[in-house]
């Protein structure tokens, strides 16, 4: 079982409460203060931005996780705590000690993520009284679709997903996920953020090697625009609710949470590419028969990325030849004369030359609300899939404007 934004039949794992509330940090917003509590501590591991300005929470995060272990976190969007030097680290701090303070819980085991405007403070006296007043909400009825929305910034939709499975020995576990992005994706992540909560039972070092291998499948081939920011945060927390005998080998219960975790991630990475700012259509690139998956990878983002072969997918413009420089341009070792490119299901260049199509076939591929071009290397075995979406004149305004 599988949903996703399903109101009250969204599956959510035992022992977590999550909720969102308008706290005036963000400026005519209606949500902006995001909680996900667990009642007992979990394990935890977490992915952060690659990029060299780091915000304050994800500092604090990052410093926080060395134990491997969390009880809650807190998100905002409206403010990013970004560039905000020596205030905007005491005022991540202030957040932590405020929410351990009135969950009882070890302020080293409370998690932050912001996102927002760069270079902008919190307004401090808002995010408290907010905290105070999410915290008493907790004992109603969990609202992962407010939490979703108050984590969003150009997002039209809010983005959850979750899926239910059994265990060997006949427990029902939940992985459930909820994400936010639309622009500034690239890989190594990307203004992103994510939560993953379950309720399974498993060795922390083993959480930690499960997240790295989804995140690398899902929002590690994910590129919206070439730009990555300072607050990218993928986060999971185990609370072992569930009562599975402990996951702590590579066995088949392991297997079983690796494959529906990557499902789980990996939906989420689509919906983020569907939801670009300004898209109106989500695209695969898939480059297969390359002689290393490295070579793959590195040539799928290339092509994924180029502003020429987006604005091409736009226009619904069968130009497989903006395709074709991409692909020389990507700096791997190639033989031009061996490559096939397929728009959808139909081949439009054969051993590097014209193949014969139809144009107005391929307009009706590149029209859909899904994509998928397939570059055929014929040097090897290995490939790869990256997600993206086309390059829009909204694109433009929406990043023209973003702080006004």
């Amino acid at each position: 079982m599988s949903n996703s934004m399903k109101g009250n039949r969204l599956s959510l794992p035992k022992g977590f409460f999550l909720n969102g509330i308008t706290s005036g940090i963000a400026v005519g917003k209606k949500r902006d203060l995001a909680l996900i509590y667990s009642e007992v501590p979990c394990a935890a591991a977490g992915l952060f931005t690659k990029n060299r300005v780091k915000a304050a929470p994800v500092v604090i995060s990052k410093m926080h996780l060395r134990n491997s272990q969390a009880q809650a976190i807190l998100a905002n969007s409206g403010c990013a705590n970004a560039c905000t030097g020596r205030r905007g680290m005491e005022d991540a701090g202030m957040m932590v000690y405020d929410l351990a303070y009135q969950l009882g819980i070890r302020k080293e085991d409370v998690l932050l993520a912001s996102t927002g405007i760069i270079g902008r403070f919190l307004i401090m006296n808002r995010v408290k009284e907010g905290i105070r007043r999410i915290v008493k909400t907790i004992e109603s009825r969990s609202r992962p679709e407010f939490f979703a929305e108050a984590i969003m910034t150009t997002d039209t939709v809010p983005k959850i997903i979750s899926r239910q499975f059994l265990t060997r020995n006949r427990k029902r576990a939940v992985i459930c996920g909820l994400a936010k992005g639309a622009g500034m994706i690239h890989p190594d992540l990307a203004t992103l953020l994510c939560f993953i909560i379950t309720d399974i039972g498993i060795e922390k070092g083993l959480l930690r090697r499960a997240l790295i291998s989804s995140t690398e499948k899902s929002f590690n081939s994910l590129t919206i625009d070439g730009d990555t920011s300072t607050n990218d945060s993928v986060i999971i927390l185990a609370n072992g609710r569930a009562g599975n005998r402990l996951i702590n080998g590579a066995n088949r219960d392991f297997s079983r949470f690796q494959s529906i975790l990557d499902w789980v991630m990996l939906r989420l990475a689509e919906l983020i590419a569907r939801d670009g700012e300004g898209a109106t259509k989500l695209v695969r690139i898939i480059v297969k028969n390359a002689k290393s998956a490295l070579i793959a990878k590195r040539m799928a983002r290339h092509i994924a990325s180029s502003p020429l072969v987006k604005t091409a997918l736009y226009g619904c413009d069968p130009n497989w030849g903006r395709v074709m420089a991409a692909i020389g341009s990507s700096g791997t070792r190639i033989d031009p004369q061996r490559i096939d490119i397929y728009f959808g299901k139909l081949r439009v260049a054969k051993n590097g030359e014209p193949a014969s199509f139809s144009e107005r076939g391929v307009k009706e591929i590149l029209n859909k609300k899904e994509v998928e071009i397939v570059i055929d290397l014929r040097q090897g075995i290995s490939v790869a899939t990256v997600y993206t979406c086309d390059l829009t004149p909204d694109y433009v305004k929406i990043n023209s404007s973003y702080m006004t």
